[in-house]
């Protein structure tokens, strides 16, 4: 399974293109699959993935109550969603809505979170990671169980 993990920032030029991480941009390329980018519900950043995921969204919508708060949750991430599309040096172009949405000012930062990997002005990223550790140091660890996946081992 591929995986998006590590951290990486790169420079946004002044058309607004950004170079994703080689060892993001591989995973597309070995699927076959687009960048999906869209506005995260919960954070002030950019949320990147592939089709797999888009598709668990939209499954999971068309298992809802249309009228639930739920669905309207899910199709709102959606509406914010946009292909990327590659160009010969390996950067996607960012609109002004995402650039504005995320407080992106030159810099990005790549942070990857498993499956979807996320895209922050590292000013705010930063101190986000910092006070998540120290949380974790004073015990607020949470706490992981393993089921026993058929087809992935444990997950």
């Amino acid at each position: 399974m591929d995986l998006f993990l590590s951290t990486f920032e790169n420079k946004i030029d002044r058309k607004g293109r950004i170079s994703v991480p080689a060892i993001y941009r591989n995973v597309f390329e070995r699927k076959n699959t687009s960048l999906y980018l869209f506005k995260s519900l919960t954070k002030s950043c950019l949320e990147g993935c592939g089709i797999d995921r888009i598709n668990q969204i939209v499954d999971a919508i068309d298992q809802m109550d249309v009228l639930s708060e739920d669905t309207l949750t899910l199709q709102t991430m959606l509406s914010s969603t946009q292909e990327m599309k590659f160009d010969n040096e390996g950067r996607i172009m960012l609109s002004d809505d995402f650039i504005g949405y995320a407080s992106l000012d030159g810099i990005a930062l790549f942070s990857g979170i498993g499956r979807s990997f996320e895209i922050w002005n590292p000013l705010q990223w930063y101190p986000r990671d910092t006070a998540t550790r120290d949380s974790a140091k004073k015990g607020k660890v949470p706490k992981l169980s393993f089921a026993r996946n058929s087809n992935q081992g444990y997950s």
